[in-house]
């Protein structure tokens, strides 16, 4: 028995010798390589020199470059690859951990894992280090770090007293905390890398010492009063409308008085309504028919063009004793183009023409009355009343003595003949389907005109006016000769027109005309009307036959 144990002693003592040899040998030969059944994150790395240890370490690093790291907070995720969150793997400390696995300080131990990883591998862990600079830029750069926006105090006077009211707290991923967690689960472990944050408060960056301050400074802005100029014209602004106007905004000056540009521009608009400049009016040429247009004048300007506030903020900063001349903006952006364009003056839509001696006082009475009415314009729905727009016909606007009818007699007045041009318009405005609002025949008949289809005029008593009953405008255009005058009519064609009857009656001895026509409509619209003439025996006598007085002069 004591023989058998002997034996056993010395195999075992033989096989220890052996093997402590052997790990002498194997120590003595890859002393500078990886020891023997060592792994790295995997992959088995034993007998590795340092060189092939960074070969692989690099190739390893560029892979987990682009895994994804990701931070947690309650609802919200922030998802990142490692090299934007500043996780780097530390090749050298890594090199040397795979270098240094199984090399313990003393023999024993060495030996121990030496032996032991004859049977179980030496597991090596890869050495990650993060940039907590960098993590933190990432972190604060992600959309959504900022749960809520922290309310800074702010204070406003629209109502015309100063209503502050307080600032309140934000949450967000506090940058430095979550890269401080970031580095902590690095350091202990394994990738992906993940890390659970809180909401952190975030605080407004104003309290309630720098709202005193701004509010004394909005203070110093209203203690005075401005004048504004605005298109030649001036207005002055009081302390009160200057308050109203007072917000604060958060600047690079802190927390400040402005004046909020929406109730500065409303009330501006308000107080300066009237100090819109005159809009361009179209002028109108007719060459064969056709009709162009200009607009007379420059783009009409109102108040005001972006920049009044600034302006008004910076001269009450100032302290208010210099005129604030506004910047005005055009009332239309294509300078009354299409305003123009609507009112659908393109065509001829109707004319007519009456015929008169040659060379005669009254020609030229016809000839300056047609010369003032050219060029006018009915809008939609608009009166035209020639006295209104000729007004009285005297020497000095170029009008000269001629024939009229006067108490049924003919006689010598300034302005005689212009019957004819209104006998012209009149049946230009018929056939244009025109409404007539005033009119008036002549008493005695003259051959030279339409039967019963004619009207006079006389300042400031007879007159002649017409309704545009159509959706677009009415251009009269007027043309003479040394025998004629045509009066013309250019819109769009609305009113298809025909006369459709006439009839007369003795009414005493005067002689009762009703003229009839029908006008349809684009929209099929069919309307019915007439108008009326009665016309005296004869110069000198009246509707009873009876004579009547010259009148005096």
């Amino acid at each position: 028995m004591w023989r058998t144990l002997v034996g056993v002693l010395l195999v075992a003592l033989t096989l220890g010798l052996t093997a402590v040899a052997a790990w002498g040998i194997d120590q003595l030969v890859h002393g500078d390589q990886v020891n023997r059944n060592v792994t790295l994150d995997g992959v088995a790395v034993g007998g590795f020199t340092a060189a092939e240890l960074d070969g692989l370490l690099e190739e390893m690093a560029a892979e987990r470059a682009g895994d994804t790291a990701v931070i947690n907070a309650p609802g919200y995720a922030i998802e990142v690859t490692n090299a934007e969150a500043g996780i780097r793997l530390d090749i050298a400390a890594t090199r040397a951990a795979a270098l240094q696995a199984g090399r313990d300080e003393d023999a024993v131990s060495s030996f121990s894992t030496w032996l032991t990883a004859m049977r179980d591998p030496v597991e090596v862990r890869p050495i990650y280090t993060v940039d907590l600079e960098a993590a933190m830029e990432t972190i604060s750069s992600a959309s959504g770090w900022v749960r809520v926006r922290p309310t800074e105090p702010s204070f406003t006077a629209a109502g015309g007293e100063y209503v502050v009211t307080p600032g309140s707290d934000g949450e967000y991923i506090d940058p430095a905390a979550a890269a401080e967690a970031l580095a902590a689960e690095v350091a202990f472990g394994r990738p992906p890398f993940s890390v659970d944050v809180p909401w952190s408060p975030m605080a407004p960056q104003f309290n309630e010492e720098h709202v005193a301050r701004a509010l004394e400074a909005a203070a110093d802005l209203t203690d005075t009063n401005l004048t504004v100029r605005l298109n030649g014209r001036s207005a002055q602004i009081g302390r009160t409308t200057l308050t109203r106007w007072i917000d604060s905004a958060v600047s690079s000056d802190g927390l400040v008085p402005v004046f909020n540009e929406e109730r500065v521009t409303e009330s501006l608009e308000r107080l300066l309504d009237g100090y819109t400049t005159r809009f361009p009016q179209p002028v109108y040429l007719v060459e064969d028919k056709q009709v162009t247009y200009g607009l007379d004048g420059p783009p009409a300007m109102e108040c005001c063009d972006a920049g009044a506030a600034d302006l008004l903020f910076a001269e009450a900063e100032r302290g208010g004793s210099a005129f604030v001349f506004l910047p005005s903006k055009p009332v239309e952006q294509d300078g009354g183009t299409a305003r123009v364009e609507t009112l659908g003056i393109t065509e001829l839509v109707s004319e007519f023409t009456t015929n008169h001696a040659c060379c005669e006082s009254r020609v030229t009475n016809i000839h300056r009355i047609a010369d003032i009415v050219r060029g006018a314009i009915i809008h939609p729905g608009e009166r035209f009343s020639v006295n209104d727009f000729v007004g009285e016909r005297t020497i000095e606007k170029g009008f000269v003595p001629a024939g009229a009818i006067q108490q049924g007699h003919f006689k010598d007045d300034v302005g005689g003949g212009v019957s004819q041009f209104a006998t012209t318009l009149f049946n230009a405005a018929f056939f244009a389907g025109l409404d007539f609002d005033d009119y008036q025949s002549h008493t005695i008949y003259i051959s030279r005109y339409p039967y019963g289809r004619e009207a006079t005029i006389n300042y400031p008593d007879v007159d002649l006016a017409v309704v545009n009953n159509t959706p677009y405008g009415i251009l009269i255009w007027t043309a003479y000769d040394d025998t004629s005058i045509t009066v013309e009519m250019y819109s769009t064609k609305y009113w298809e027109v025909e006369q459709t009857d006439q009839r007369s009656w003795r009414s005493g001895a005067c002689r009762s005309v009703e003229t009839f026509r029908t006008r349809t409509g684009v929209d099929g619209e069919v309307l019915e009307d007439s108008v009326k003439a009665r016309y005296r025996p004869g110069e000198g006598f009246d509707c009873a036959g009876n004579p009547t007085p010259k009148p005096r002069g």
